[in-house]
């Protein structure tokens, strides 16, 4: 049995992953559990700016879904010095391996819709002190523990996940942090 890890705490001086994230694709202010933060995603660059301006919580962005902000380091300086951003999420390696630059917790973004496309994602893994995300989050609960103990730590199950079993499930399975759609979920 593979057992969880305490949670998500990467290379020092880096932020870390919160054992939750609320999903936000919208600027509708909904509220968030204590302790949890918001994933930014599927937006426009003006509601990033907006939805970032949200006090005391933890601010993730798939930066690879943002309408009008390129996916590249200036992005990711503009996230982290403008908008306060702590955590990163790309599937691009190279771009993974410089948001630790910007003091940033840095998430490599690995699709595993079958096991050639999470082989060749791992296998450009930029490694510690980038983590890796893993989508569909439910997927973490099928993959071996061959498979899992691949993945770097910090782990966080992002999508499809919209049930606690779920959430459960992913944990069980080594993640550190586990995307919810609502608080409903959590």
């Amino acid at each position: 049995m593979v057992r969880p890890r305490t949670g998500g705490v990467p290379a020092a001086g880096l932020p870390g992953l919160p054992r939750l994230l609320v999903a936000a694709r919208d600027r509708s202010a909904r509220p968030i559990p204590a302790g949890a933060g918001l994933l930014l995603h599927d937006l426009s660059l003006l509601d990033l700016v907006r939805l970032s301006a949200r006090p005391a919580q933890t601010l993730a962005v798939d930066l690879d879904s943002i309408e009008g902000l390129a996916a590249d380091e200036a992005a990711i300086e503009f996230l982290a010095a403008r908008l306060g951003i702590t955590v990163v999420i790309t599937r691009r390696p190279g771009l993974a391996a410089r948001a630790p630059d910007h003091g940033c917790l840095s998430l490599l973004h690995v699709h595993c819709l079958d096991s050639t496309g999470l082989d060749r994602a791992l296998a450009a893994h930029p490694g510690a002190p980038v983590g890796t995300a893993v989508s569909p989050g439910l997927v973490l609960a099928h993959l071996s523990a061959a498979q899992r103990r691949r993945l770097h730590p910090p782990v966080l199950a992002y999508g499809l996940i919209r049930h606690r079993e779920e959430r459960e499930a992913a944990v069980a399975a080594g993640a550190d942090g586990v995307v919810v759609e609502s608080e409903n979920d959590s």
